[in-house]
């Protein structure tokens, strides 16, 4: 198998969800300890209540930690990363370079072995104490739909020296940071100028020159925290550079409150010498997202945690994912029963669902061998154009001669190439919003680029509901949690959709 440059990204502010902790320490045994050496470093600096929501089923969601505990949401950050590392490491994937996003690059030193986890911990929590200790003010960051030039000008227009540009993600996306007046005003500008404009969901104005006074106080806090030789190299979208020995990180790490992030030049320099594979070792897709927005070259964004899906079952579709490139063992991803649990009750635990199988498997079995035959007479039967409503031969409720049809039972057994499966949904949703499917890429927002709302999002889904005859979605799962056609197909693999 021909050799292949990875690259692994660690996301910073917003890479969380509830369950994110809680489906990795459920399905992975590497997990736990990693976690418990956090939690024991955190607990001395943030106390036992930021440290044990970590540790609960369900963490609160990042809105609510936002506005209670952002210290703990912080931790928690940096917590998924390097747990999901330990898992991507444990089976075997070994990357060319690490980039970290902002907060993403403490992970980032952490798994190039720089600091160990626990150090990592002690950072992120230093970090969050230097900073509510600034008492910075009305401030905030905020994402523009523009390129980093036209969003210069908006800022020169209001002339705030407090304000400005944080973050280059690609030519449609610049993040501000600065002074909440300054940027309510550039908000009413872009507004009239028909620019998004979102307020981010960060704690602290990051990458802002208001960060000064914290950015002394934490390189105060951390300058005796001892540095490690990098193992793996670490590419900085800060410094402009890979991290070397000599650097002194602790140093360079306080000084990223008020740099600048230039994450799309890092990531095409990084394309230019052949990375072709970018993991994102966190919660979510937005780093895959962003990627797959700048490099111009095809390139394989694989994200790991993705809560609509069930976030151990990405995670292991993602190592199957790097085992077809050669990038882990194949196999990787779990054994058949585990396969099985992922595409049945994700939600279940690891020793619950074996005890099941082994008490009722056969059962199980016999069940899907007779609907496997149910099916095979019904093709022969010729349904008639009752099925497209989901039922046989006219039936209600989807049966025939009395057995369950096929569309009562999902064809979980099938494999599913996910790059078919896109191309399936472009079809779907080319025809269904009268689109050339050339529009419809994989990382495609529906709504941001296309113009999709949620009300037309939601009658899709439906559509593909059916069509793939998935289970029905979760009910304070949104609409906006499935924006493009790759997160649609990743919902269907995870829920042992028919093809």
């Amino acid at each position: 198998m021909p050799e292949t440059s990875i690259a692994v990204l660690f996301p910073g502010q917003g890479a969380f969800y509830g369950r994110a902790l809680a489906d990795l320490r459920d399905e992975f045994p590497e997990v736990g300890p990693v976690l418990a050496e956090i939690g024991d470093a955190a607990r001395p600096l943030l106390g036992d209540r930021a440290v044990d929501q970590l540790f609960a089923t369900r963490t609160p969601d990042t809105e609510q930690l936002l506005r209670e505990a952002p210290e703990a949401l912080q931790l928690a950050i940096y917590a998924v990363s390097t747990a999901t590392y330990a898992v991507l490491r444990a089976r075997g994937l070994r990357p060319n370079v690490l980039i970290g996003h902002s907060l993403g690059e403490i992970a980032a030193l952490v798994a190039a072995g720089a600091f160990t986890p626990a150090e990592g911990a002690e950072i992120v929590c230093h970090r969050s104490i230097a900073l509510r200790e600034a008492g910075l003010g009305d401030a905030y960051m905020a994402a523009i739909g523009t390129n980093a030039g036209r969003a210069q000008r908006l800022v020169d227009l209001v002339g705030d020296p407090l304000t400005g540009i944080a973050v280059e993600n690609h030519a449609g996306q610049t993040v501000l940071s600065g002074r909440a007046e300054t940027l309510d005003t550039i908000g009413r500008l872009a507004a009239v100028l028909k620019i998004d404009f979102a307020r981010l969901k960060s704690p602290y104005a990051f990458h802002s020159p208001l960060l000064g006074p914290a950015a002394e106080k934490f390189a105060a806090r951390i300058a005796d925290i001892r540095q490690r030789p990098l193992e793996t190299t670490v590419h900085s979208p800060i410094i402009g550079r890979a991290y070397e020995d000599a650097d002194r990180l602790t140093e360079l790490l306080a000084g990223h409150f008020t740099a600048r992030v230039r994450f799309g030049d890092t990531v095409r320099e990084l394309a230019g010498t052949g990375v072709s594979v970018f993991v994102e070792s966190g919660a979510l897709d937005a780093l895959s997202r962003i990627t797959g927005r700048i490099v111009e070259s095809p390139v394989t964004t694989v994200p790991t945690l993705l809560p609509e899906a069930g976030g151990a079952a990405v995670l292991r579709q993602a190592l199957d994912r790097l085992a077809s490139v050669g990038a882990v063992a194949a196999g990787a991803g779990g054994s058949s029963a585990d396969q099985l649990r992922a595409a049945l009750l994700s939600d279940v635990p690891a020793e619950d669902f074996e005890a099941f199988w082994n008490g009722r498997g056969v059962e199980v079995r016999a069940f899907a061998r007779e609907a496997y035959l149910t099916y095979l007479g019904a093709k022969e039967e010729e349904p008639s154009v009752g099925a497209a409503n989901g039922s046989l031969n006219g039936s209600a409720n989807g049966s025939v001669n009395g057995h369950l049809s096929a569309a009562a039972v999902p064809a979980v057994a099938v494999a599913v190439d996910r790059d078919t499966l896109v191309r399936q949904l472009a079809d779907i949703y080319a025809e269904a919003l009268e689109y050339p499917a050339e529009v419809f890429e994989e990382a495609t927002d529906l709504e941001a680029e296309l113009g999709v709302d949620s009300v037309k999002q939601t009658e899709l889904l439906v559509r593909v509901g059916n069509r793939y005859e998935l289970p029905p979605r979760p009910s304070d799962v949104r609409p906006a949690a499935y924006n493009t056609l790759g997160k649609i197909a990743d919902l269907i693999i995870a829920s042992g959709g028919s093809v």
